[in-house]
């Protein structure tokens, strides 16, 4: 079928006349409902955590074949399990082995080798891409387990350097059924009473077993600050579904102009989703917002009904603090309420992207849109057991044509970006290349 000068395969064709959430081609072929969760099992498994009608999570052992994509020059090297696939492009045989570990030793074995190959970095994409399947199809937004985390310490601080050297004040938690706990560090002792915070916040989030995680700033600030005083108080934080502990690595995010560095925190069998990573998405497109902490995004949005608790901070915090005043308390709550309310808002979308994209659901968030577009592509490929074309080498490009027409003060200037508009012009234009 022809459109313009573009013409629309096939199977895209078809993909286009079936029902939105039949689509294959966006939402996977295996249609298994309602996970929630992969985490890399023992040798050569991973655990699909799903959440059943009755609001239980289950837990099904998957057997696990993470794979490589080599190019055809791999015949002499004796490999099992290598599968030629349909095509002539550059990476044509499908290497799969039976654990990660083994995918490790192929790919350094290749590397040694001199072979060329791809290979995904991510266990749960592998996971996800081989199978078919997303998280959360056929589950209500609504019924996804959110828990807000949200850590104060004496003086408000939000710079990690200084605050790590002080105990923690409180802790303040909440999750989208409307429970609300608030754990406050005793001032006249606080060694004893941090460390049984830090114990009982662990509790907490084994009991309400939560999916997700979230926090305002939770990746530069809260996560890191709980990490270093639980190392000082000798506490494990052991919050996986299996008992797995948080783990980190540097990362950095690039969103319009700016790069932002962050540890990447992960666990698991659970997600961690931070609202001011959510907050700097959304003023991509909107530019509306003066700030990006906790404060001045919920007031944006009209979600702090008391500013000047909300605001409470540094002197001003600590003597309430002391004085364990119902002010401090109320400021701590004011935090994880403002936390809620703004992934309410912000965080759907992205569950919905979940849903299509063969990724973590906090990966999801922070992959860029070539990134996860081409993880369908890829997903679609290994399906139909396709060869797949070589990455395309990195070259220079000349910048754009620069021309003075005019000089002076200008007035009523508009500008247009058009890169922020190409699905739309694609649309309107039906493009299909």
């Amino acid at each position: 079928m022809a459109k313009g000068l573009f013409v629309i395969p096939s199977e895209v064709e078809e993909s286009l006349t079936v029902a939105f959430e039949d689509n294959e081609l966006l939402f996977g072929a295996d249609k298994t409902p309602r996970i929630v969760a992969i985490e890399l099992g023992e040798t050569g498994t991973v655990k699909v955590y799903r959440r059943e009608k009755d609001a239980s999570t289950v837990v099904d052992v998957e057997p696990f074949h993470p794979f490589v994509w080599t190019d055809g020059d791999i015949t002499d090297l004796g490999l099992e399990n290598a599968q030629k696939l349909a095509g002539d492009l550059r990476y044509k045989w499908l290497v799969t082995v039976d654990s990660w570990k083994e995918l490790i030793a192929l790919r350094n074995g290749l590397k040694k080798a001199g072979r060329s190959f791809f290979s995904l970095s991510d266990p749960v994409q592998h996971y996800l891409s081989a199978s078919g399947r997303t998280l959360f199809k056929q589950l209500p937004f609504e019924e996804l387990k959110r828990v807000q985390l949200e850590v104060l310490s004496p003086t408000g601080e939000s710079d990690l350097a200084d605050a790590s050297q002080n105990p923690i004040a409180s802790i303040a938690l909440s999750d989208n059924s409307g429970w609300e706990q608030l754990i406050v560090v005793d001032p006249e002792n606080t060694e004893e009473s941090e460390r049984d915070a830090l114990k009982q916040l662990t509790v907490i989030i084994k009991k309400r077993d939560p999916d997700v995680i979230e926090g305002h700033d939770l990746f530069r600030f809260d996560l890191p600050y709980l990490v270093a005083r639980a190392r000082k108080a000798k506490v494990k934080l052991d919050w996986g579904r299996s008992g797995g502990f948080l783990r980190s690595r540097p990362s950095r995010l690039q969103i319009a102009e700016k790069t932002i560095d962050y540890p990447k925190f992960q666990v698991d069998g659970r997600h961690f989703v931070d609202t001011f990573l959510l907050a700097q998405f959304y003023d991509v497109g909107m530019r509306t917002l003066s700030g990006f902490e906790r404060i001045d995004v919920a007031q944006y949005f009209g979600f702090c009904d008391t500013a000047e608790i909300s605001a409470l901070t540094g002197k001003a915090l600590e003597r309430e603090y002391l004085a364990k005043s119902e002010r401090f308390r109320n400021r701590a709550m004011c935090a994880v309420r403002e936390t809620r309310a703004l992934a309410d808002l912000l965080s759907p979308s992205y569950f919905i992207q979940a849903q299509i994209f063969p990724y973590n659901y906090q990966d999801v968030i922070v992959r860029g849109n070539a990134t996860r577009i081409n993880a369908l592509f890829l997903r679609e490929y290994l399906r139909q057991r396709h060869s797949i074309p070589e990455m395309p080498m990195a070259r220079n490009f000349e910048g754009g044509f620069t021309a003075i027409y005019f000089t002076g003060v200008a007035r009523n200037v508009w500008h247009c970006d058009v890169a922020s508009l190409y699905p739309s012009i694609m649309l309107q234009f039906d493009c299909f290349p």
